[in-house]
């Protein structure tokens, strides 16, 4: 028996893009917590910067995440080379899927702690989300790229839909958590891997994977609205500029887009932030 690698069934466009296509996960939140590193909560309330460092180290911790390690293994003494090949991928499945779902509980965290923090009236993310969504509808500049298209994949993962929030990202940040819940309390699904008739294994798990990471991107384009409608009401301040070492692709107000390699003020740079720079054009 044999092990094969088989191509995930679940990749979004906006991930596939030749300019503007979404980054993994592993590099937006490294860029979202350089932007929160670059802000600060303005309020003189007590305890509010405990609060922002506070959740910005959750985000930290999401940012320095980069393997989960797991040993799937059942060694009695007697494995057959199946068994052995079976848990090989096995282990492989783990530890990818549960990366994301460790990834997804940190975000959780840090989104939570913003919205103490910037909603300290509600303790539901959807219905924070939400408000910046309302807030910002007159400000189409603000809103991160791609952000509507994620929320309308992940609902792909949830047919029946997930009531509690009106707009289309703060239903899909109620969904990210309520799939993050499943897992906490043991009722997510452990996907096993499979075999054909010639005895291969073969991974599986993508829908999983798929939704769990969708979800984490989800979460952190949830943060980055509420950042942009804190920022508009004077309750979130930015400092410096954001340089961009080797440049990147941001959309132009025509539709198209434009490479920028020089500076730009952190508060436009939140739309964008999560975008793969690309290639530079050709002179």
């Amino acid at each position: 028996m044999t092990t094969t690698r088989m191509e995930g069934s679940c990749l979004p466009s906006y991930r596939t893009l030749s300019i503007l296509a979404l980054s993994e996960p592993e590099d937006h939140v490294r860029e979202l917590t350089d932007w929160v590193e670059h802000a600060s909560a303005v309020t003189g309330v007590p305890g509010t910067q405990n609060g922002w460092d506070t959740a910005y180290k959750w985000l930290r911790l999401a940012q320095g995440l980069r393997t989960v390690t797991f040993d799937m293994s059942y060694d009695d003494g007697g494995m057959c080379s199946a068994g052995l090949d079976f848990d090989a991928v096995w282990t492989e499945m783990m530890e990818e899927w549960q990366q994301h779902q460790v990834r997804l509980g940190y975000l959780r965290a840090a989104l939570e702690g913003f919205v103490r923090l910037l909603h300290p009236d509600t303790t539901e993310p959807g219905l924070a989300v939400e408000a910046a969504e309302q807030r910002l509808q007159q400000h189409p500049d603000t809103w991160p790229v791609h952000s509507h298209a994620v929320a309308e994949h992940l609902r792909t993962h949830a047919p029946d839909g997930v009531p509690g929030a009106g707009t289309p990202v703060a239903a899909a940040v109620t969904q990210a958590i309520a799939l993050h819940e499943m897992a906490v309390r043991g009722h997510a699904s452990i996907p096993e891997p499979g075999s054909d008739a010639e005895g291969k294994v073969f991974p599986t798990g993508h829908i999983e994977v798929c939704a769990v990471k969708e979800a984490s991107t989800v979460l952190l384009l949830g943060m980055q609205l509420l950042m942009a409608a804190a920022v508009k009401e004077d309750r979130v301040a930015v400092f410096d500029d954001k340089y961009l070492l080797d440049g990147m692709w941001i959309p132009d107000p025509a539709g198209g887009s434009r490479w920028v390699d020089e500076e730009m003020p952190y508060g436009e740079y939140l739309a964008v932030l999560h975008l793969q720079p690309g290639e530079p054009p050709e002179l």
